[in-house]
Parts: C-alpha cells; structure tokens; sequence
C-alpha cells in the first residue's frame, strides 16, 4: 500500500474488457501526481510475408518427399509382386511338365503290365445264300433266308501279358442307324453265330453253313460257342467267323476286347 503522510486517496481499479485479459493497473492519486502502477501489454507480434512463404514451402517440401517416398514403396512392393507372379508362371510351367513325365511313366508302367491286342481283319456284308445255292446246286450248302457279316484275318497280342477273356466285340448298323447285331465273339476259326433264337435254331438244325466267300476254298462252320479264351503274348489267333442276322448291314466296328488277369 502507497501511503502519502498528507493527504491522499488510494483507488484501485480493475478493468477488464470483455474481448481480452488485461493485467490489472493501480492508479494512484495525491495532490499533486497521478501515478499508474502495472505491467506494460504485450504488443502485436505480426509475421513478415517472406516468413510465410519459407513455411508454406517448407510444409510443401515436406508432403512431396512423404509422397515421394510412398510411391518408392509402392513401386517396389509392385516389383516384388511381380517377381512373384513370374516365378509362379515358372513353377506351373515346371508342374505342368511334371506331370506330362508322371503321365508318361504311368503309361509306360501300364504298357509294361498289359495285354495288347491287334487286329488285322476283313469284314464283309454277305447277302443271303439262296443264289449260291442256285448257281452251284451240287454245293452242300444250305439255303438261308439271312444276311451274314463274315469277318477274316488275324489277331495278335503285341502285349506283355497274357490276354485273358479275348474276344471281338461285334456291332452292326442298319443305314438308318438302328443295331441290327451287338454280340461279342471269341478269337476262333470255322464257327457260325446267330443274333436271336431263330437264327441259332436254324444254324443248329444245318451244321453245314458256309463261312467265308472264296468258292475255291470254302469253310463250313458249325455254331460257334460263346466262350471266350486267352491269347499268350506273341501268339496269333486265325479268325474266320459269319454271324447271321436280320436286316442289312451298312456299317459296323469290331473292336477286340479282353482282360490282364482272370
């Protein structure tokens, strides 16, 4: 407190304006002086442009090397994808020639542990009988009211095993596309076959049936039977056969067929 001996008035006064602090101020007044006792304010500090601009650039210099060393990053992540994607496209290659050898080695196992069966065969559609019969009547060769397909030739095994069950399997087609004959056969000579009960009574009742279409060098045959054999590897089966059907034949697929074991 400011004490004047004579004679003084002490007031103190606070002003604080309602948009900024201030410090408070003491005024003092006496008879002859008026003294305010307080702290100076702060003046206004106001930045030069330059200043600004170094700042801006310095802040924009620091987002484009942020920016700069993401996209390195994001480059070299991209390389090393793909690296990646190459080296996989390599390795599929790598499987997928893998497996053609694996392929290639089962194949060849299987060749060494089956049967082959290779035919040589002429198939021929014979109409019915009744003109030979006619033209050469001193011929014992019954007259049948049936087309027969004659087939003629050989088969061999060119396998490593036995072939067990061996036979030819026999379909004809009619020009309309309908099966006239679904049968299968096995690998004989001189042997007669029908594809329903009529035909094979027929056969049965005329064990003389010709088989074959060389005059000079007929083959009778007699019905042939049903059970199939086996064929020792390098062996050759003749085969000389007529089955008797229905209709006429247009087309057909014999087809060799057999077992590696029994």
């Amino acid at each position: 407190m400011f004490k004047n001996p004579k004679s003084a008035n002490l007031n103190l006064l606070v002003d604080v304006p309602e948009q900024e602090q201030r410090v408070p101020t003491i005024e003092l007044k006496g008879r002859n002086h008026t003294q305010i006792i307080g702290r100076e304010r702060t003046p206004k500090v106001s930045l030069p442009l330059t200043a600004i601009i170094l700042v801006v650039i310095l802040v924009a210099t620091a987002i484009a090397g942020t920016a700069v060393y993401y996209n390195g990053l994001v480059n070299g992540r991209n390389q090393q994808i793909a690296s990646l994607n190459q080296q996989i496209a390599k390795d599929n290659t790598l499987i997928d020639n893998l497996t053609s050898q694996v392929f290639s080695l089962k194949t060849e196992i299987t060749n060494l542990t089956t049967a082959n069966l290779e035919p040589k065969l002429n198939v021929t559609e014979e109409p019915n009988n009744s003109d030979l019969v006619q033209t050469f009547p001193n011929i014992p060769v019954v007259s049948v009211p049936y087309n027969s397909l004659w087939i003629n030739g050989s088969v061999i095994n060119t396998g490593h095993v036995t072939a067990y069950n061996a036979g030819l399997h026999v379909i004809g087609y009619a020009s309309d596309g309908a099966v006239e004959v679904n049968i299968t056969v096995p690998l004989v000579a001189d042997a007669v076959y029908g594809t329903d009960q009529t035909i094979d009574s027929l056969i049965i009742n005329n064990p003389r049936l010709i088989v074959g279409n060389d005059i000079g060098a007929l083959h009778f045959g007699q019905i042939g039977s049903f059970q199939l054999g086996s064929l020792s590897v390098g062996q050759t089966a003749d085969i000389f056969l007529a089955i008797y059907h229905e209709g006429v034949i247009a087309n057909w697929t014999v087809t060799p067929l057999w077992t590696n074991s029994l």
